[in-house]
């Protein structure tokens, strides 16, 4: 029974069988219905044609009678009557139509009751109407022949009522066949015609009350995955084909939105990303609530350094922490993304105060500056970190611009870091001035390589204790009409727009072209940590060198404590090969960072270039005197040379001669001069050369 009940199970759970199965039965019904009418009509047609014989027999019969009645009467009138020859005329007749009725009677299959033929009353009817004729005549044996002749047709009377009798006996009969018939066609037809009818009605039933509303529930479920609502599950069928079908497009859902997680997400620390932060502060902008909001942007404060110092691992746990810090911090109604590797953007719904909202923001964004500075546990380490944030402040509306309104909150983020970072700074209209001519020289220094605006001047350097002459390469750039562009605005430039590569190329191609002419002097250029990370760089210096036939010893390769090299690999890499091909690498701006120290320890540096705040302030703090004798003690215990850039005035010089410096820089021997001033320049030295010594 349960195998059964099993079976019927499996076929009504298919929709494809349940559709066949019905229009099969349909079809089997109306097949029926066909046979039904065809066989029926069939019958009818048969009964109709034994009614018509039945009622020809019975209309034949009707005449035959007649023509009997008919001789009687004339048999009656010629027995009383004097006129033979009437009688006779009526009599033939009469007997005449009486042979015509029999002999149809018979044609049409009348059997006239088996009767025998000697008592046939109708045989020999010209005899009989002989006989009337004589007893008309008045011949002997009248009396006894008219009571023969009134007893034949006495007979022939009764055998014609008999056939009568008989003969409209079977055309009721006949026609009591036919309406049974046609009541019994016209049951079967309403009875096949009302099954079907049924089947019909219950598949239009299955179909409305089933079918379409699972199809219409799976469309809906399409609709909405085609519209991108992964959130709706997609529920269970008992048809087998959208049973089939709704276990992939479930699997598809839960995929897609695990794909659209990763998409919304940070795959590093799962915050959610740039995508699903303009997503979500979208929702909150087309809500149509009247609110002011504050967006903000802030960044990790020397994030690479944590990085270096504990690994990608840990500087993505520590950006996880600060995420989750702040984000309590907000509560509910903030929205926090991670945009970058040490970047975050927030958006918080503000409530203005008696005075104003910016009030409210201000101090919003100096909490959340002062959350990021408490400690954060990564395992075995406790790290601190400071965080710089820009925020600006406007009302939301739906026509809000959201990324115009993060790249406000990025130049307030910038004038942040350039105000000292760890603190917060509202945007301001001149920023976005400021960031107009940063992008308009970036655009410019494209043009200036072809234009020939850059150029090359050389700044002396001179030696404590030899006469080596030696000149550091600085580029310079004259706008036509901003005039001379400084090296700290459109260096910075140039790596933002991505051509430091290219100006780095063009400075030392340009620099040894000039150096070529100067075959008694050194050299300093300057390197961008971008070109020590370029492909094929070694290759190119070296390239240039045996062009301009310049020996690798004498030029010093200057690079900024900001490169980390302990940690960047390649740089690291790129330098020793340097190294190894016979340059001198020295390192800028020495003293400036807290990596000195481990700057030293992983690479072997030929020269330590101070940097000029721990000059300038020589004579007006006794506390200086003793940070640069360190600076420059740890410089020489590692065998480097140490020079002491920013002599502006004379009294600085023996200071820096006493803590040891090798070598001397700054405008008080000579600002930075053309190329063609350069020889002229150590030829008329001998005054200034006599005052480092």
């Amino acid at each position: 029974m349960s195998d059964t009940n099993s079976g019927w199970g499996r076929f009504f759970a298919s929709l494809e069988t349940r559709l066949v199965g019905a229009l099969c039965l349909i079809a089997v019904l109306g097949v029926l219905l066909q046979v039904v009418t065809q066989r029926e009509a069939f019958g009818l047609r048969e009964q109709s044609n034994a009614l018509i014989r039945t009622s020809a027999i019975a209309e034949n019969a009707d005449q035959f009678a007649e023509a009997v009645g008919k001789l009687r009467m004339a048999t009656n009138r010629g027995l009383v009557a004097s006129n033979r020859t009437s009688t006779s005329d009526e009599l033939t007749d009469a007997a005449i139509a009486i042979d015509d009725r029999l002999g149809k009677l018979r044609g049409s299959g009348v059997a006239l009751y088996d009767l025998p033929e000697r008592a046939n009353p109708f045989a020999d009817l010209d005899r009989h109407v002989t006989a009337i004729l004589e007893v008309q005549a008045g011949g002997v044996a009248g009396k006894s022949l008219v009571e023969r002749i009134e007893k034949r047709n006495a007979a022939m009377a009764t055998f014609a009522d008999e056939i009568v009798a008989r003969a409209r006996a079977n055309r009721e009969a006949e026609q009591k066949r036919l309406i049974a018939s046609i009541e019994r066609w016209q049951l079967l037809v309403l009875v096949t015609g009302a099954v079907t009818m049924l089947v019909v009605l219950l598949v239009l039933f299955d179909i409305l009350r089933n079918i379409l509303p699972a199809i219409r529930r799976m469309h809906g479920y399409l609709q909405g995955l085609a519209e991108g609502d992964l959130d709706l599950e997609i529920g269970t069928f008992r048809l087998k084909e959208l049973k089939a079908l709704s276990g992939p497009l479930e699997t598809f859902r839960r995929n897609a939105k695990a794909v659209k997680n990763l998409a919304f997400s940070d795959a590093a620390t799962g915050l959610p990303n740039r995508r699903a932060f303009q997503e979500d502060v979208g929702k909150q902008l087309a809500s149509g609530r009247d609110e002011d909001f504050v967006f903000m942007l802030i960044d990790i404060d020397r994030f690479k350094h944590v990085n270096d110092d504990y690994g990608h691992a840990a500087g993505d746990e520590l950006v996880r922490l600060i995420g989750e810090r702040m984000r309590s911090m907000l509560g509910p109604d903030g929205v926090i993304a991670r945009v970058g590797g040490d970047e975050f953007a927030l958006c918080m719904p503000v409530v203005a105060g008696p005075d104003s909202a910016i009030g409210v923001g201000s101090e919003l964004a100096d909490r959340l500056v002062d959350t990021v500075r408490a400690p954060f546990s990564l395992g075995e380490y406790s790290v601190a970190v400071t965080a710089s944030l820009g925020f600006v402040e406007t009302r939301g509306t739906g026509d809000l611009d959201i990324d115009d309104t993060l790249r406000n909150a990025d130049m307030a983020l910038y004038a942040s870091k350039k105000a000292g970072r760890n603190c917060a700074t509202a945007f301001v209209s001149s920023m976005a001035e400021e960031r107009a001519v940063d992008r308009a020289l970036e655009k410019d220094l494209e043009t200036a390589f072809e234009k020939q605006q850059l150029r090359m001047v050389y700044q002396p350097i001179h030696a404590v204790r030899d006469d080596t002459r030696e000149v550091e390469a600085l580029v310079r750039w004259k706008h036509p009409e901003l005039g001379e562009v400084p090296p700290s605005t459109f260096i910075p430039a140039a790596e933002r727009s991505g051509l430091m590569v290219r100006l780095g190329e063009w400075i030392i191609q340009r620099a040894l072209r000039d150096f070529a002419m100067w075959p008694d002097l050194h050299m300093s250029i300057n390197l961008s940590p971008l070109q020590l990370q370029h492909d094929g760089f070694s290759a190119f210096l070296l390239d240039c060198c045996t062009r301009y036939g310049i020996a690798p010893s004498r030029l010093f390769l200057e690079v900024t404590e900001s490169l980390s090299i302990e940690r960047n690999t390649r740089a690291l890499l790129t330098l020793n090969l340097l190294r190894h091909m016979g340059f001198r690498i020295a390192l800028d701006d020495f003293g400036t960072g807290y990596s000195s120290l481990s700057m030293v320890k992983s690479f072997k540096f030929d020269r330590m270039k101070l940097d000029r705040s721990l000059v300038m302030d020589l004579g007006q703090d006794p506390a200086s005197v003793a940070v640069l004798e360190a600076a420059v003690t740890m410089a020489r215990h590692v065998g480097a040379e140490v020079v002491a850039e920013g002599i502006s005035d004379a009294h600085l010089i023996g200071a820096t001669k006493s803590a040891g410096c090798t070598h001397l820089q700054g405008y008080y021997y000579s600002r930075p001069i053309e190329a063609d001033d350069v020889p002229g320049y150590f030829e008329s030295a001998g005054q200034r050369a006599a005052e480092v010594a």
